[in-house]
């Protein structure tokens, strides 16, 4: 009889991995994050048994099928015989549940290996993912951290993160801190919004808390999108408006954007070289001269003062805060905020 495990039970299995069997095209599409893809065709395999399926028959497309399989079955063994020692369940799915998954998972049961099929594949799992997204009001609520740029918000969620304070970390996710700047920080920057929703519910689950921080966003982060619910969900949130020096928010702006790239002066010549529409092309030309002469700190002290600060006074104006965080050292900042989320959970009175 088929082992099978339906997708809600499955996500909250504490020790276990995810097998995605549907080919790397698929995979990359949309997935279960950390899921482990062994193909059981390849891309132009899949898309040729297709053809066969939809243009000659089923039963031919079986036979086609079970051919470029077959090859991979060795493989496939291998590696879930070892995982399953070391996890409580391993999970296999293709797109819908059906027969790619089904005949992986009964070809290992009967060799001795125990693994489960996901009831509905990869389907279900986008369906559960959005069904959590949409009603993401009935499972959490936001303390959102605001302030200009620099003041050390991502550093400050970071820092929560290690205090074991229940946080979402939205640019991370992304892989892109949401400005012109944005994707400098990253050395992969390509994420779907599929696997970008996948992401938040999954790192969502994990957090076993009702109340996250998290960081004040725009709808948009680099290529993806926050979906609107939880997006609102945020904005209706608790505000915390983050304040400190102007040398420590070029400290920050330095440690992001010149000391962790390899290479940052390619990164932010190309950056500053799409601010010109907005600065001029004098002053992009100053900046380039700047970074050329390592001058990173005038860089980032006058794009602070003179675009980003302007830019953003508008949105930070428009919130009443429920808490106000002015830091000189940014433990201070962690300190206030831990004891502030403990509050607002029930933890202090």
């Amino acid at each position: 009889m088929l082992k099978t495990i339906d997708v809600k039970n499955a996500l909250y299995v504490e020790k276990k991995v995810f097998i995605d069997i549907r080919s790397p095209f698929e995979h990359q599409d949309g997935t279960i994050p950390e899921a482990i893809n062994l193909p059981l065709f390849n891309d132009e395999e899949r898309v040729e048994v297709g053809k066969i399926y939809k243009n000659n028959s089923v039963e031919e497309a079986k036979v086609k099928g079970v051919k470029f399989a077959s090859s991979k079955l060795a493989h496939i063994y291998e590696i879930l015989s070892e995982v399953s020692k070391t996890n409580e369940a391993v999970i296999v799915f293709c797109a819908r549940g059906g027969l790619r998954s089904s005949s992986v998972v009964n070809f290992l049961n009967n060799l001795g290996v125990a693994v489960y099929q996901l009831q509905g594949g990869y389907k279900s799992f986008r369906k559960f993912t959005l069904e959590y997204l949409e009603n993401i009001h009935n499972y959490h609520e936001f303390i959102v951290l605001h302030g200009y740029t620099g003041v050390g918000k991502t550093q400050i969620l970071d820092k929560l993160q290690d205090e074991k304070i229940p946080t979402l970390n939205l640019e991370a996710l992304a892989k892109n801190t949401g400005s012109v700047f944005g994707n400098i920080s990253f050395d992969e920057t390509d994420v779907t919004q599929k696997n970008f929703e996948a992401l938040l519910v999954d790192n969502l689950i994990k957090a076993k808390s009702k109340f996250l921080i998290v960081e004040s966003e725009s709808k948009r982060i680099g290529n993806v999108f926050i979906p609107n619910s939880l997006h609102q969900q945020i904005m209706g949130g608790r505000h915390v408006l983050i304040e400190t020096t102007v040398n420590n928010r070029i400290a920050t702006l330095m440690d992001d954007y010149v000391n962790k790239p390899a290479n940052p002066d390619e990164g932010l010549i190309k950056s500053i070289i799409n601010l010109k529409k907005r600065v001029g092309k004098e002053k992009v030309s100053q900046y380039i001269d700047y970074i050329a002469s390592k001058k990173y700190e005038e860089v980032a002290k006058e794009l602070m003062l003179n675009y980003y600060d302007p830019l953003y006074k508008h949105s930070i104006a428009k919130y009443d805060y429920d808490l106000y965080v002015n830091y000189d050292k940014i433990e201070k900042a962690v300190k206030q905020l831990k004891h502030y989320y403990n509050q607002v959970e029930g933890k202090i009175k």
